[in-house]
């Protein structure tokens, strides 16, 4: 199938007009918004392709009484198209929204990417923008597809049942049982977190010979005489073992009211793993970071509690299963399960995460710096001098680290003149290097943080009834 030619400006300002009242003037009136631009037919015609510039569509916009062309749009950013007519270059205003600009420079069919350079990153800024937002509000808004089923009468009772209680583990707003629950669950992390940081102070250990030592043994089943026999196996010595087992930090443990705290905090979080397990809809929510933060904190727990029961002398000698003590520091990462509840942390978070790039950035030139200035300040500092504290690159490295971050310990510093200048040049790329690049990740989370409270302030004031859910 043949197009159809299309027909440009090729006729003079008498042709145009309406026949009845012919003008000797070329140019003519566009009436665009209600505001009026006079214009030559030659400038229209410099630029075929446009609308403008198509002789059809601007007989369709004529209008006999008042002798002009109008159009229906935008009249100030018309202002910048008639400009680019006229001159050739397209600029855009940067009081105007970008959704608008695009939308009238569709109409008129003029190209965006003629837009100059200068103008042109603002322009485009806003389309960057529209698309962080888009996968920002994907990113934290609710999969409803997985609630579907529960008002559905003919889906199986125990799915909805199922379907229920995994919103009320992980939506907190959706009912009141899972306010509650939420809050109860933010009571139990926090307790935990503290068990974990008070079990590092001699404050709530007990020694052996007090009242509360035989108490905390009872927990784990085992009798005062079987650690004797313990305290024995592990000196090599038969004599003495009670004085012996009492001078010995090793036996010290937890008094027996944390320990059973800290069991009841064990069993909260097993029935809650279980929970989630069973109520479980997706298998992809099985393996979530924070799923696995779950798991990773209640192992060290597991195993420490079999191992006194099962084989006590392992707790106290240097073993594998000292590396599992570092993983009850997951304890304190299960705070982030109550805080994906609140906006700002997950911001922050999302921020971070879209962030990565940047600084993946800061970090490889803090290395490059670190490597420069390090050896500088060795070699620098040691020019004649017996006293230089940076005795080689590797502490040169942990000096340029500390001095480029601009925390500035003062365990290791210079000591010769060399050394002081390379200090101070040192200290002021620091603050270049992190003046350049952690502005962006502010950039970020101001982004989407005003978004958030503009989704907020929305949904408040579309659903007055249903405040509390905006707080998710």
């Amino acid at each position: 199938m043949e197009l159809p030619e299309v027909e440009y400006l090729s006729l003079t300002a008498t042709e145009l007009q309406d026949p009845v009242s012919p003008t000797e003037e070329e140019t003519i009136i566009l009436n665009v918004g209600g505001v009026n631009h006079e214009v030559s037919l030659e400038t229209l015609s410099s630029k075929p392709g446009t609308k403008l510039s198509n002789l059809s569509v601007l007989k369709q916009h004529y209008r006999p009484t008042k002798k002009d062309y109008y159009f229906d749009r935008h009249p100030m950013i018309f202002l910048a198209i008639l400009n680019y007519y006229r001159t050739g270059e397209l600029h855009i205003p940067l009081q105007f929204c970008g959704p608008s600009v695009k939308k009238e420079l569709a109409f008129w069919q003029i190209d965006e990417t003629l837009i100059q350079e200068c103008c042109w990153i603002n322009y485009h800024e806003y389309q960057e923008q529209k698309e962080s937002l888009i996968k920002f509000n994907a990113f934290f808004s609710n999969d409803e597809n997985i609630y579907k089923d529960i008002e559905d009468t003919k889906c199986p009772l125990w799915r909805r049942l199922r379907l229920m209680a995994w919103r009320t583990l992980e939506e907190p707003c959706s009912s009141l049982a899972g306010k509650v629950y939420a809050g109860i669950s933010l009571m139990m992390v926090l307790l935990s977190i503290s068990i974990f940081m008070l079990d590092s102070h001699h404050i709530l250990d007990v020694r052996p010979h007090d009242g509360a030592w035989n108490l905390t043994m009872s927990l784990f089943g085992t009798s005062y005489e079987e650690y004797q026999d313990l305290q024995d196996h592990m000196s090599g010595k038969h004599d003495n073992a009670s004085h012996a087992i009492g001078d010995d930090v090793r036996f010290n443990l937890l008094h027996p009211a944390v320990e059973i705290l800290n069991f009841f905090c064990a069993g909260f979080f097993t029935l809650d793993l279980l929970a989630r397990i069973i109520c479980c809809p997706r298998f992809r929510l099985l393996v979530s970071p924070l799923m696995c933060i779950d798991v990773v904190a209640l192992v060290p727990f597991y195993v420490e509690l079999i191992l006194n029961i099962c084989r006590p002398e392992e707790l106290y000698k240097q073993s594998v299963f000292d590396f599992l003590q570092l993983l009850q520091i997951a304890r304190i990462l299960r705070i982030f399960r109550v805080a994906k509840h609140y906006t700002g942390i997950k911001v922050i978070l999302y921020a971070l995460k879209e962030s990565v790039s940047e600084i993946i950035l800061t970090i490889v030139m803090l290395c490059i710096a670190m490597i420069l200035f390090a050896s500088l300040m060795f070699y620098g500092d040691n020019v004649y001098n017996e006293s230089s504290k940076i005795e080689d690159i590797m502490i040169g490295c942990w000096w340029a680290v500390i001095t480029l971050t601009t925390v500035g310990y003062g365990d290791k510093v210079p000591t010769s003149g060399i050394g002081y200048v390379v200090g101070t040049v040192t200290a002021f790329c620091g603050v270049l290097l992190l003046a350049m690049t952690i502005p962006i990740i502010v950039s970020n989370f101001l982004l989407y943080y005003a978004q958030s409270q503009s989704d907020k302030k929305k949904c408040k004031t579309k659903k007055p009834e249903k405040e509390d859910d905006c707080d998710a």
